[in-house]
């Protein structure tokens, strides 16, 4: 009897341990695999995405006369006040007649002159000369009549030459910045259209070329919830480019805030576009980013699980000062957490990706 009981104790005791083995080395299987990450330092952009309105300091020029329009300055160049823009002729057809003649005219004068020269005769040369005079007469009396149907469109201010217009240049103006509405902001749509003038006839007061005067342009927000004060240095992407930009008025309309940015016409392809979607970054930070499926929740405390390098087990940590998150990560500021000598998490304290009943009360190995 006492001999079964011996085999029995014995069974037993060797499933305790065959079961002890088994679950050890389940245990070092899931240590061993276990997803962990040590936690850096970094520097992270705070910015908002918005739809925003542009607004310029910009005017159409419209065509005083019908006729032929030739352009003469190029999209995109700069101008000065009084450059020529386009030249329009009013009557074509006999414009084309009288330089045709003014050129015939010029080789007859060219040819008198070099007769008048060869000319040894005092009674030749003077007959000649007649004829050069009358001739120069009648050319003069040509380019009177030419430059009566030529009419030039010159810069009366200087800027930059824009071949598209979208009909909002007297509608969104500078002096009324302070007028915009989220409505205004919300359902504007880009609606540009290309000015095709080259060699084509027009009429009277239509846009022959759109003007930005400005070196600056100013975009308008809506926001819900204000980040900025005025004054305030941004920087705002576009079409991966960064423009730098400055808070030039915050105002409230229909409960949100309207921000106003001031920022230089550095990108051309600016001057062809009223609205747009813009990253705005207001504020640049440093700290330690944690991915937001690592951290648990105990007794309302937002923590994480940080493995202990020497015991290879893992303890809640408590994360302090928060300074921002979004919905992938939260980050901590490090550097006011050493100042105020806080325990909480550390620069390169290795945590549990994605902590679980199993991963964080167990001894993780890495052998």
């Amino acid at each position: 009897m006492r001999k079964i009981k011996k085999i029995k104790y014995s069974k037993l005791f060797i499933i305790i341990i065959f079961t002890y083995i088994i679950l050890q080395i389940f245990i070092n299987i899931i240590g061993k695999n276990m997803k962990t990450l040590i936690i850096k330092s970094e520097t992270i952009d705070l910015k908002i995405n918005a739809k925003g309105l542009i607004i310029r300091d910009e005017y159409l020029v419209k065509s005083d006369n019908s006729g032929n329009i030739k352009s003469i300055a190029k999209n995109g160049e700069k101008l000065k006040k009084g450059d020529t823009l386009a030249v329009i002729y009013n009557d074509s057809k006999n414009l084309e007649k009288n330089k045709n003649k003014i050129s015939q005219l010029n080789k007859e004068i060219e040819e008198l002159e070099t007769e008048y020269k060869n000319s040894k005769s005092g009674l030749n040369k003077e007959l000649i000369d007649t004829k050069i005079k009358t001739k120069i007469e009648q050319r003069a009396i040509l380019n009177n009549k030419n430059n009566e149907n030529i009419n030039y469109l010159n810069m009366s201010t200087s800027g930059v030459l824009s071949n598209k217009y979208d009909g909002y240049e007297d509608i969104y103006t500078l002096d009324k910045l302070e007028d915009l509405t989220i409505k205004d902001i919300e359902e504007v749509e880009n609606n540009f259209k290309k000015i095709d003038i080259e060699d084509t006839f027009i009429k009277e007061s239509d846009v022959v070329a759109r003007i930005i005067q400005s070196d600056y342009s100013y975009i308008a927000i809506s926001i819900d919830n204000n980040v900025f004060e005025e004054n305030q240095k941004v920087e705002i992407v576009f079409d991966s480019n960064i423009i730098e930009g400055i808070v030039e008025k915050i105002y409230t309309n229909e409960g949100n805030d309207v921000i106003i940015f001031k920022i230089s016409n550095q990108n051309v392809e600016i001057y062809d576009t009223r609205v747009e979607e813009f990253d705005i970054i207001y504020k640049q930070i440093d700290g330690l980013k944690i991915p937001k499926q690592s951290i648990d929740e105990i007794n309302n405390q937002k923590g994480v699980y940080v493995l202990n390098q020497e015991t290879k087990r893992v303890n809640f940590t408590e994360l302090k000062n928060i300074q921002y998150e979004d919905d992938e990560y939260v980050f901590i500021d490090y550097y006011k957490n050493q100042k105020e000598g806080l325990k909480t998490i550390q620069m390169y304290d290795e945590i549990i990706i994605n902590p679980n009943v199993i991963n964080k009360n167990i001894k993780i190995s890495r052998w």
